[in-house]
């Protein structure tokens, strides 16, 4: 039987880093309505850094079978929006669980070994995401779990729209 392949915080992979990226977010306003701004989103440290950081060591049993595990990416904290409204210097909990149920991009952290592996009922025609990979999903797809206190997705592989080369990609 073939172990589970599971992300390694030794894992030095040179990352792509754009030097800003423009998006758009909903600032709520004190009726309780959202009004659409754009923010410029800097990374002090690149995000897959950042976000095995904070992930720290995990089980090389993670997975079993065809489960693939992505930790939801969750962008940094912006101060001002492009327009110069001062935002609050604390994000509030309402945006944590917005970024993370809406998240919409994660890290693969681990695979089952049967992960893309093509049988008699599917077959992948080469296609295949490793572990260390940015991917793109529907927010509604996947099973919610946290590991390491870190918000996690078990997804299979058909829940995996796209690769990506930054996490910035997708919105």
């Amino acid at each position: 039987m073939t172990e589970t392949n599971v992300i390694s915080l030794k894992t030095e992979d040179a990352e792509y880093l754009p030097p800003s990226t423009r998006r758009r977010f909903a600032m709520k306003l004190v009726n309780g309505k959202r009004q659409p701004q754009y923010v410029t989103v800097k990374h002090e440290i690149g995000p897959k850094r950042a976000l095995l950081n904070r992930l720290g060591p995990i089980s090389p049993n993670l997975a079993q079978f065809a489960n693939i595990i992505v930790a939801v990416y969750q962008p940094p904290g912006v101060e001002k929006t492009d327009g110069g409204i001062l935002l609050p210097t604390s994000i509030t909990e309402e945006d944590v669980e917005e970024y993370l149920w809406q998240g919409k991009v994660g890290l693969i952290i681990a695979m089952g070994p049967q992960a893309y592996e093509d049988d008699e009922t599917v077959k992948f025609h080469g296609t295949r995401n490793n572990v260390g990979d940015w991917v793109w999903f529907r927010p509604s797809d996947g099973v919610a779990c946290e590991i390491n206190g870190v918000f996690c997705r078990k997804l299979r592989e058909r829940d995996i729209i796209g690769r990506l080369a930054h996490p910035d990609e997708v919105w």
